[in-house]
């Protein structure tokens, strides 16, 4: 008595287009074991359309169970030659792979002694029928995606800033995406400023809810299509090609052409040369009105001599928000008198902040496996969506959208370890960094240029400052500044006070 493995496949398209059925196979080679007299040890159903073995999971665990049973299974069958597979340079590796451990493989409908030459002619032609049929239908595609796509369709999965749609005349197009466009927007515009590399626009952003890898990040910044056009590669004879798009633009062709320049380091920025309002207000654009949250701006003012100038930074808005630059200048120069570290305390906070890393990395650990845990628990979900998938327990479209919910996490996962990763790794280096730039950072900025006061202003803090008579808040700052200040002392002059606002401008603490 002979013992068989049985082996069905199918994918979506060939049950949609010629009515193959998983059922029907089953049956047949049932059938077929019971009148030769063949007991079935398993039987593996593929319900995936897949070109290689190894990207087929059912195939696979056929194959870990004839290794397991070698000695127990004669062969393995199935309804016809194509459903073994399509190509024959493959199909011929794995006959011998099988029979290298004593499994025969044969079809049911089209039964071959593989143990005589000629039968091997007659495989060839089995396998290399379909393959020339899924080569023709390869082909057809191609060229219908470049048609599409030179008609200005989007055919691929939407870009991040973008969500897949189809237009009033049924074309394939993208839209925008209410979440994450108006960032990708915001950010690729920051770019253009040429003032922050991407890797600082991209953290700035990460901040704001835009999780994306640095890689993917300059993609977006490379990717014509947030500029309204289409791009499509060589092919054959043709060479590649950027066309104009249905889908709406995220940014203009100019700013897009002047990312591209500063990428590759041909942008030059126009020298702007410093006036005297630059020189007396370092602080516009790092101050926020407290009560509308907008930028202040600055100004001057002449006396009543008409001789002497007065500069005041002031909100733009209806707010009557208004201060004294001098105030505010000579308060910001007390503060950095006030985060100065004495050069005799270096050693004391190195040894405080050396403890302190060591609490934040055991912090970050139990963090770390969270994330770890949560990655492998969507895993298991996302295998249970293709199980019941299957099973026909649920539909294509219902899979789809959880597949994309969980694909999502996933990569927000990834994202979120990597950047834990980098950050654990140079910690400890800016926190040492941070205390030699501290212990003469007021000094430096008195003497320092316009530019590089703000530039310092820039490395202090991360987010923007409000101004108060006595002191000056902000929102946060940046873990290692935070740090060194606030680990043994108090500062006077600035408070930590994340401040929101509601739709109508109203601050809610």
């Amino acid at each position: 008595m002979k013992n068989v493995i049985i082996y069905t496949r199918v994918s979506t398209e060939e049950q949609k287009e010629k009515g193959f059925s998983l059922r029907h196979q089953k049956e047949q080679l049932e059938n077929y074991c019971n009148q030769n007299g063949y007991t079935i040890m398993a039987h593996f159903e593929e319900d995936y359309s897949a070109k290689n073995f190894s990207a087929r999971p059912e195939f696979q665990k056929l194959l870990r169970f004839a290794k397991a049973n070698q000695n127990k299974v004669d062969s393995l069958l199935f309804l016809k030659w194509d459903r073994f597979s399509r190509n024959l340079e493959q199909a011929m590796r794995m006959i011998r792979e099988l029979r290298e451990i004593g499994i025969s493989v044969n079809s049911v409908e089209q039964p071959l002694d593989l143990s005589q030459s000629d039968s091997k002619v007659l495989l060839a032609v089995y396998l290399v029928i379909p393959e020339i049929e899924n080569d023709k239908n390869s082909l057809r595609t191609i060229d219908g995606l470049r048609k599409a796509m030179k008609e200005g369709c989007f055919v691929g999965i939407a870009p991040k800033g973008y969500i897949n749609c189809r237009n009033s005349d049924g074309k394939s197009t993208l839209t925008f995406d209410p979440v994450f466009g108006p960032l990708i927007q915001s950010a690729i515009m920051e770019y253009a400023k040429g003032i922050y590399s991407a890797e600082q626009v991209r953290l700035t952003f990460l901040k704001k809810g835009l999780k994306i890898s640095r890689n993917g990040f300059l993609g977006i910044l490379k990717n014509p299509t947030y500029m309204g056009k289409i791009y499509i590669k060589p092919y054959k004879k043709e060479e590649e090609m950027i066309v104009e798009g249905l889908h709406p633009c995220l940014v203009s062709p100019e700013v897009f052409e002047k990312v591209q320049l500063i990428l590759k380091g041909k942008y030059k920025a126009p020298v702007r040369t410093l006036t005297e309002i630059d020189q007396a207000l370092p602080l516009r654009g790092f101050l926020v009105c407290p009560e509308c949250g907008k930028l202040l701006t600055g100004s001057g003012s002449k006396g009543r001599d008409g001789k002497s100038t007065y500069f005041y930074y002031h909100c733009t808005r209806y707010c009557k928000t208004r201060h004294k630059a001098i105030e505010v200048n000579a308060l910001f120069e007390s503060l950095l008198c006030e985060m100065r570290i004495e050069q005799e305390q270096e050693s004391v906070y190195t040894s405080l902040l050396s403890e302190r890393f060591s609490e934040r990395h055991q912090d970050k650990q139990t963090l770390i496996q969270s994330l770890k845990r949560e990655e492998e628990n969507l895993y298991k979900r996302l295998e249970m969506a293709e199980d019941h998938l299957f099973e026909k327990q649920i539909d294509a479209s219902a899979f789809n959208s959880m597949k994309t919910r969980i694909d999502n996490r996933l990569s927000e996962i990834k994202i979120e370890l990597k950047e834990m990763g980098v950050k654990e790794r140079f910690f400890e280096k800016h926190l040492k960094e941070g205390i030699t730039f501290l212990k003469g950072v007021d000094t430096v900025y008195k003497d320092s240029s316009t530019e590089l006061k703000k530039k310092i202003v820039q490395t202090l803090f991360c987010q923007k400052l409000e101004y108060h008579q006595w002191y000056f808040s902000t929102p946060t700052l940046e873990e290692s500044i935070k740090t060194i200040l606030f680990r043994d002392r108090r500062l006077e002059r600035l408070r930590i006070a994340d401040k929101k606002r509601n739709t109508e401008g109203v601050v809610v603490i």
